[in-house]
């Protein structure tokens, strides 16, 4: 007998909750990096993000494809994350979507003449990384975290009161 309804949810759960594990470490380390200066090498740290692979996207339920063509007739700019599709999902339940760690290249030069690693102007090449948008990423991440730690136990519940009917 094959086991779907809540077994599946909570496979689904524990997914997304292993992908926002995933997002909040890297997330973590970009703001640990975030005033490194580069090293003796002149080896500068990178900020890293997680992308989602090609291919990897959940197939959207007909009504969201209907709703998306209604408001692509109205006007082409409606709603454009709805309308971009990689086709159905390759994962399974249970498993995490594809995703990779990539370095987005670039730095900031900071202007700080005492520091010993200042060129002739007096700026320091730091990483590109601004801690507010990691903060941003990290709350938004730790709500997502949230929110399936909630269907998690919801899907618990539901479990535990159908064993008792």
């Amino acid at each position: 007998m094959k086991a779907n309804g809540i077994f599946s949810a909570i496979k689904w759960t524990m997914s997304g909750l292993n992908s926002q594990v995933r997002k909040m470490d890297v997330i973590a380390e970009n703001i640990a990096n975030a005033e490194r200066a580069p090293d003796k090498n002149g080896k500068l740290y990178h900020r890293k993000m997680i992308v989602e692979e090609k291919g990897t996207r959940i197939r959207r339920p007909e009504f969201l494809n209907q709703l998306s063509l209604k408001m692509r007739k109205n006007s082409k700019n409606h709603l454009p994350s709805m309308i971009e599709t990689d086709g159905p999902i390759k994962a399974k339940p249970g498993q995490p979507l594809k995703a990779k760690i990539v370095e987005v290249k670039g730095e900031k030069l900071v202007y700080n003449p005492g520091h010993p690693r200042a060129d002739e102007n007096g700026y320091v090449r730091m990483p590109n990384v601004n801690v507010v948008e990691e903060m941003v990423d990290l709350i938004s991440s730790s709500r997502a975290y949230e929110a399936n730690a909630t269907v998690l136990d919801a899907a618990k519940k539901m479990a535990k009161n159908a064993l008792n009917i």
